[in-house]
């Protein structure tokens, strides 16, 4: 491990929790990693114990601040207070930089506490625990190309990173990729109720749903055809699934319908956070 690095983890909730899993899954990471975190969980205390983690339960106990690298992955409604503590603690030393995966808060908003510092605004979602993760990142204009590879090697981690230019489109990628995962799981989710519903056993409900979930993600990023394209595979005329598409999208699309408005929802939400 190269430990010239040192890496502060703020916040073990979800996504906190996940990009820590991720990061330490291959037993690779070049990072030394501490973590502060009122509240663990009995994973975390696990997770904590057997990697060596430095853990902190307050700011207080910070006694000596020399991290060169802050990942914020607190709730976005208490970002404000959470960068005073820092400035706090940091007792006005410069030259570290910072890592925010918090949804809605733009960079100008932490440019206004860490005035010139290297700023870089990432979403990932859930599947960082699994190495399955999507994460769109942004920097501002103090960032170098050292802190560039190094959050590129931050994110490759926990799976497959892209650079966006502008960050409005944050909010799109925030509904889509960041909330993405619970839109799939409330589709298995409805999918086994319905089964269970109409007759089929919750165990064998479950399990089904589950797989196809799964094998219909296989199949997606094994083939290089669009995802319509593997929809109409499935679908033969006069066929079970185009009879429930005829109701899926009717005259008026309506699944797709509520799926817009529920993503722009979403957005909007993204957008009222900063605020």
């Amino acid at each position: 491990m190269d430990n010239s690095q040192k890496l502060l983890i703020i916040g073990l909730g979800k996504m906190g929790s996940s990009l820590l899993r991720g990061l330490l899954s291959d037993g690779s990471i070049r990072f030394k990693v501490s973590v502060l975190e009122p509240f663990l969980n009995d994973e975390n205390i696990k997770i904590i114990k057997d990697n060596k983690i430095n853990h902190f339960s307050s700011a207080k106990e910070i006694n000596r601040f020399n991290f060169d690298i802050i990942i914020l992955a607190v709730k976005p409604q208490i970002i404000r207070d959470v960068c005073k503590e820092i400035l706090s603690m940091s007792r006005g030393k410069k030259g570290y930089s910072i890592i925010s995966i918090l949804a809605g808060i733009k960079i100008k908003t932490l440019e206004s506490f860490f005035a010139e510092a290297p700023i870089i605004r990432a979403m990932p979602n859930l599947a960082a625990s699994s190495g399955s993760s999507i994460t769109a990142i942004l920097g501002n204009k103090f960032i170098d190309n050292k802190f560039e590879k190094l959050t590129e090697s931050i994110f490759s981690k926990i799976g497959e990173f892209f650079w966006i230019k502008n960050e409005n489109d944050m909010d799109i990628i925030t509904a889509i990729s960041g909330s993405g995962p619970a839109y799939y799981f409330y589709l298995t989710e409805c999918l086994d109720l319905i089964a269970n519903e109409m007759g089929l056993n919750q165990i064998d409900s479950i399990k089904l749903s589950k797989m196809v979930a799964k094998g219909s993600s296989d199949i997606m990023m094994l083939s290089k055809d669009a995802p319509s394209k593997l929809r109409d595979s499935v679908s033969s005329k006069g066929g079970t699934t185009v009879a429930a598409f005829e109701i899926l999208e009717g005259d008026e699309k309506p699944f797709y319908n509520i799926l817009l408005k529920a993503v722009k929802n979403a957005v909007k939400r993204s957008r009222e956070l900063n605020d």
